[in-house]
């Protein structure tokens, strides 16, 4: 019965769309983890810092004046943390994600750090103010 069907299948007729219909069930499968950044706020003693804004900025990589690809901003919160969803700049098969400069501010205090994002990761970065 194996060879009487391996001997009806023609290129045009059964392989290609077997072929085809493989390779969209197969990407159906992939599920993309998410890709995410969790910042927390200190200051010098350790302290975690609440309610401080943290800013995300990534700008061209070559002097242009293009508006810079991620500009985000947001809030920590009663833990010191503050967190961004990167999925909407990122996207499958891409290589890499963004550098971005992470700010922080509180009252007059501020820092900042450069953190290179990985994809499908949930990235994280402590920033100490002062």
């Amino acid at each position: 019965m194996y060879k009487n069907f391996i001997g009806k299948i023609k290129a045009n007729g059964g392989i290609i769309p077997m072929f085809v219909v493989c390779v969209f069930v197969l990407n159906a499968c992939y599920k993309k983890d998410p890709t995410s950044l969790e910042v927390a706020v200190q200051f010098s003693n350790g302290e975690l810092v609440k309610n401080a804004r943290v800013k995300l900025i990534a700008e061209p990589s070559t002097p242009s004046s293009q508006v810079p690809i991620i500009n985000d901003s947001t809030y920590t919160n009663s833990g010191g943390l503050a967190s961004f969803d990167l999925d909407k700049y990122y996207k499958s098969g891409q290589v890499g994600v963004a550098v971005l400069k992470v700010q922080a501010f509180y009252y007059g205090l501020s820092g900042y750090e450069t953190v290179q994002i990985i994809e499908e990761k949930r990235n994280r970065t402590v920033i100490m103010i002062q």
